[in-house]
């Protein structure tokens, strides 16, 4: 799925529960979805900000702990880069 499908499908179905959304976020994850995809899933169905989809769906238990800690890991790591920019 392209991120804009994604998109459209967020928006499609009505804004869903914690529950609807974790299945619904799981099911995009085993089908191949990134971390990046699911956050954008979550922004546009929940109409929220990046900062609370990627919160928001770190939360649900459509991932492992292993996953959550791989995805910070990354996350981390680009929030240093950046740091490190700025310096």
């Amino acid at each position: 799925m392209t991120i804009a499908e994604i998109k459209e499908a967020a928006l499609t179905c009505g804004v869903l529960n914690q529950q609807e959304l974790s299945k619904k976020i799981r099911a995009l994850k085993d089908s191949g979805v990134s971390y990046l995809g699911c956050f954008a899933f979550t922004q546009h169905n929940q109409q929220i900000s990046t900062l609370e989809a990627k919160n928001l769906t770190l939360k649900l238990d459509a991932f492992t702990d292993e996953e959550k800690a791989e995805f910070n890991g990354y996350y981390n790591l680009m929030m240093e880069d950046f740091k490190e920019e700025k310096s």
